[in-house]
């Protein structure tokens, strides 16, 4: 009996740390993220008890909408067309071409080059005097094409995910690894029952993956919910608001000093992440045995 009352006090010390770190670091300033979205907290302004007026003004706002759904094509983006180019190029480098260690590491290098780095290099390619997308299409005749692809209203957010759609290297490489981790037992006994390669891919690899391309799509739209440096280089949100995301346009309201509008905007961010999250766990079943 003594030496399990030692073992659960050893437990309690042990996990403490961790407990005492997610308090302070997450619980507190959600906490106070959530209460100060109840007070006015501007220029004019600090420490008014105003309810839910951040959240009538939010909900009546047409720019919240637009960031919304600009936010959820972005997760739905990451779902059905971001986890699954990744998925796929996993599983051509799962069958070890020549090369393929090359490749990997190369589809991995645009995760080493910095964010700001890689949006002023898109900037430039859709630069609509000397960029490149705009002297490929006068090259080839069609000049009557060319427009300045950021801030064109139909265009910029396409472009926008299209700079970011083909950044599949890091997930790529997490469900490679995972691939090259399964048993090599289930693939022999599948190849003696006269599974092709493509057979064993769908019905063996893919279903194995579940778990792993369920967290790749959490942390990709995860990723997606707070990305702002990109945005903020390329378009800031322009042209007409057709670029904003919730992440920009809070960081947007805390530059006129209406921090708890920005607040409250961050309390909507936090439950649209939360919710998808569950979503996706929900739907892939993330957790539940494989095997």
């Amino acid at each position: 009996m003594k030496r399990f009352g030692d073992t659960r006090i050893f437990i309690v010390l042990a996990v403490l740390p961790a407990i005492i770190l997610f308090t302070v670091f997450y619980l507190l300033p959600m906490g106070a993220l959530i209460v100060t979205s109840l007070f006015r907290w501007d220029s004019i302004r600090i420490g008014e008890f105003i309810g839910l007026e951040n959240y009538v003004r939010m909900f009546n706002d047409k720019i919240f909408y637009i960031a919304l759904r600009n936010n959820l094509s972005w997760s739905l983006t990451c779902a059905f067309v971001h986890i699954p180019l990744a998925l796929v190029v996993a599983l051509l480098l799962s069958r070890k071409p020549r090369g393929w260690k090359f490749l990997r590491t190369v589809y991995f290098l645009p995760h080493v080059i910095s964010v700001t780095a890689y949006a002023v290099i898109w900037t430039s390619v859709f630069n609509p005097s000397f960029g490149l997308v705009n002297q490929i299409l006068t090259s080839v005749g069609l000049d009557h094409l060319c427009k300045n692809w950021l801030y064109d209203l139909d265009w910029a957010w396409p472009c926008i995910i299209f700079t970011w759609v083909f950044h599949v290297g890091l997930f790529a490489t997490i469900l490679l690894a995972e691939i090259l981790s399964h048993p090599q037992e289930m693939y022999e006994a599948a190849q003696v029952d006269g599974a092709s390669r493509f057979q064993q891919e769908v019905y063996v690899t893919i279903p194995l993956l579940r778990d792993m391309v369920g967290t790749c799509i959490v942390l990709d739209i995860a990723g997606g919910l707070r990305y702002f440096e990109g945005l903020y280089i390329m378009t800031n949100g322009a042209p007409d608001y057709r670029t904003e995301t919730l992440a920009l346009y809070l960081y947007q309201q805390m530059q006129l000093i209406h921090n708890s509008y920005a607040n409250t905007l961050g309390v909507a961010l936090l439950g649209f992440g939360a919710l998808l999250i569950l979503v996706v766990l929900k739907v892939l079943k993330v957790g539940r045995s494989t095997y």
